[in-house]
């Protein structure tokens, strides 16, 4: 079984005030089990003025997480916001782990991970998953490379997100370390009571096109029918300027055909070759599709998921893509707000992030890691 603790800090100054802040609201000699690891979600300031490594030097346990644009927990919604969630237990344990993601990252991944679980520790039943934002390397290829490793445990969380155009702050966070280039992980043991869900789109608003990528390179959409890839999109209708305008504006759908749900991509920019970067791994031979998102359905599927997984003595984490944030405009904290509502008495940590990290199960219930965008992704544990 496992129980939880929030806590929340708006006070980005004042290092020993947002200290007893945090402490007091967890009250640990009370509440705090035999085992422990804490969840954190954080305005990138909180790192920059010292108060996350506060925070987290006067906890008796190991914190992981990321910086986000807005986070949400108990009865807070802010963008300047640290949030923390702390998973206690008895019977369950807890390790965590921060992996440098450099040129060779695979074989780093794979050395990291074979010393983790040769520490006498048990097969987890959860890898908390933290993934810095890079341009090298995808938060596709990094799922892909931990999943070679692990085989296959369920990995949940999400790529770091911050509020600036050059996304220059976003870090994962480890012992109140914040770092640009490195995975965070946080393994749970035992046998917790675990729910993973996820929502995106109205498959009503998917247009009826449907089409085979016919070439690509990991996250890059070259070719498409066989046509490069800003030609084909050109030819349904779309303009450059409009694929241009990035994050917020064509979710593209794509069915891995392998019997998960069809997985939501952003378009990141276009190269000067025509070519599409997008927000995941667009595999050759997988199809193609064209969605629609707008404020209705950020706040329905929020709702709807939502009210599904609340439960008595659980704790929800919840992660939505930034694209669901821009679709929001002015009134961005909208998403947040529904999912603080619906929760009601049950705990939640919500946050923003630049890519989401949960499983999808196929048509004989086998769950396979997946990296979506434009996503809201849900765990409960318990």
């Amino acid at each position: 079984m496992i129980k939880s603790l929030t806590a929340t800090t708006r006070e980005t100054d004042d290092t020993q005030a947002a200290v007893t802040e945090i402490l007091n609201a967890l009250d640990l000699e009370k509440n705090l089990m035999k085992n422990s690891l804490g969840i954190i979600s954080c305005f990138s300031e909180f790192d920059e003025t010292g108060v996350l490594k506060a925070i987290c030097d006067a906890l008796p346990f190991e914190c992981v997480g990321a910086t986000s644009c807005l986070c949400s927990a108990i009865n807070e919604v802010d963008e300047v916001l640290l949030a923390i969630t702390v998973l206690t237990s008895d019977d369950c344990t807890f390790e965590s782990l921060q992996i440098p993601v450099e040129s060779e990252y695979e074989k780093t991944i794979k050395d990291a991970l074979t010393g983790m679980f040769g520490r006498s520790m048990e097969k987890p039943a959860l890898l908390l998953t933290y993934f810095p934002l890079m341009n090298s390397v995808s938060g596709d290829m990094m799922l892909t490379a931990i999943d070679s490793v692990t085989g296959g445990i369920p990995l949940f969380g999400h790529t770091a997100s911050d509020h600036t155009i050059d996304t220059s702050t976003t870090k994962t966070i480890h012992n109140g370390n914040a770092y640009r280039e490195s995975i965070v992980l946080g393994a749970v043991c035992g046998t917790p009571e675990i729910t993973f869900d996820v929502a995106s789109l109205d498959e009503n608003k998917f247009r009826k096109q449907k089409a085979i990528i016919t070439e690509s390179e990991g996250n890059l959409l070259i070719g498409v029918n066989s046509k490069n890839a800003m030609e084909y999109l050109e030819e349904i209708g779309f303009t450059t300027e409009q694929l241009a305008t990035g994050l917020g504006a064509i979710p593209l759908v794509v069915d891995y055909m392998d019997g998960t749900k069809p997985v939501v991509r952003a378009v990141f920019t276009l190269t000067p070759e025509g070519y599409v970067v997008c927000g995941g791994k667009m595999p050759v031979n997988a199809t193609l599709g064209i969605g629609r998102i707008d404020m209705d359905d950020v706040l329905k599927t929020a709702h709807d998921s939502m009210r599904e997984l609340v439960e008595k003595d659980s704790v929800i984490l919840c992660y939505s893509c930034i694209g669901r944030h821009h679709v929001l405009g002015m009134n961005n904290t909208a998403e947040a707000q529904t999912v603080m509502e619906t929760a009601g008495d049950t705990a939640y940590l919500f946050a923003y992030t630049h890519g989401e990290i949960c499983p999808l199960p196929d048509e004989r219930g086998k769950l396979h890691n997946v990296f979506h965008n434009f996503t809201i992704a849900f765990c409960r544990l318990a």
